[in-house]
C-alpha cells in the first residue's frame, strides 16, 4: 500500500515537472525572438522567469496540502498573486528614456507575458500557455520594432535643430525642414518649440512616422545649409 503511495507522489510530481519544463520551452521561444534582436533580456532571462512561474504556482497550488485541515485554509492563488507583483521590478528595470525616445517597452511586455505563460503552463492550462506564447512570438516578429510589418506602425521621434542666423535664409532653414519632414517621411509634427541664445537658434520637434530608421537622411540638410551646426534624433 505504501508503494503505490509513493509511486503515486512520484508520477504528480514528474507531472508538475512536466510543466515545468513545457513552460519552459514557450519562455525560451518568446526569448529567443527577444535575443534574436539584441535585446536586453534574451533567451536565458524568459526562459528563467517561464520556469520561476510554472514553480510559483504549481507550489501556491500544491505546495501546502499536506497541513490543510479542519483548522488550517490557505488562499491557493496568494503566491501567485506576489509573482505577478514581483515581476514589475524586472520588467521596469528594462525600460529606457532618451531624448524621449522610450526603448525597452516591448521586452518588458513580453517578459510580463511571459510569467502568465508560466503561470498557465504550471496550472495545466496547457492550450492557453502555448496559443499566448504563440501570439506573442508572432506579433514581436511581424509588429514590433524592426519587425516585418513594422513599416506600418507609426513611432514618435524627437528632432533637435541647431543653427546660427547668417542673414536672409534665417526661416528658409526650418522651413525646409519641416517640408522635408511632411513631404519625404510622412511625419505629422505633433510639437515645434524654438529657441534663441544670441545667434544661434535651438528648434525641438516632435513627430510621428513610421520612417523612423529613414530620418537619418535629414543630415543632407546640413550640407545644404552650411549655418546649421547640429541635427539630432
Amino acid at each position: 500500500m505504501g508503494k503505490n503511495i509513493d509511486m503515486a507522489i512520484m508520477i504528480q510530481q514528474l507531472e508538475w515537472m512536466a510543466r515545468i519544463i513545457l513552460a519552459g520551452v514557450c519562455g525560451g521561444a518568446i526569448g529567443y525572438e527577444r535575443e534574436s534582436r539584441k535585446k536586453t533580456a534574451g533567451l536565458r532571462t524568459h526562459v528563467i522567469v517561464a520556469v520561476s512561474s510554472a514553480l510559483m504556482i504549481v507550489l501556491s497550488k500544491y505546495g501546502f496540502e499536506d497541513v490543510l485541515g479542519q483548522y488550517v485554509r490557505l488562499d491557493p492563488s496568494r503566491i501567485a498573486a506576489g509573482t505577478v507583483t514581483a515581476i514589475g521590478f524586472l520588467g521596469s528595470g528594462i525600460i529606457f528614456s532618451r531624448n524621449k525616445n522610450v526603448s525597452g517597452v516591448t521586452t518588458s511586455a513580453g517578459i510580463w507575458a511571459t510569467l502568465g505563460v508560466g503561470m498557465a503552463v504550471g496550472a495545466g492550462m496547457y492550450v492557453i500557455g502555448i496559443a499566448t506564447t504563440g501570439i506573442v512570438v508572432l506579433v514581436e516578429i511581424f509588429i514590433g520594432r524592426g519587425g516585418k510589418l513594422s513599416h506600418l506602425m507609426k513611432q514618435v521621434y524627437q528632432i533637435v535643430v541647431e543653427y546660427t542666423l547668417s542673414g536672409e535664409e534665417d526661416n528658409q532653414v526650418i522651413a525646409e525642414i519641416q517640408r522635408e519632414l511632411e513631404e519625404n517621411y510622412k511625419c505629422k509634427i505633433i510639437k515645434f518649440q524654438t529657441r534663441r541664445k544670441e545667434q544661434t537658434i535651438h528648434v525641438e520637434l516632435l513627430v510621428r512616422t513610421a520612417k523612423g530608421d529613414e530620418l537619418i537622411g535629414l543630415a543632407q540638410i546640413a550640407e545644404k545649409y552650411p549655418e546649421i551646426t547640429r541635427i539630432s534624433l
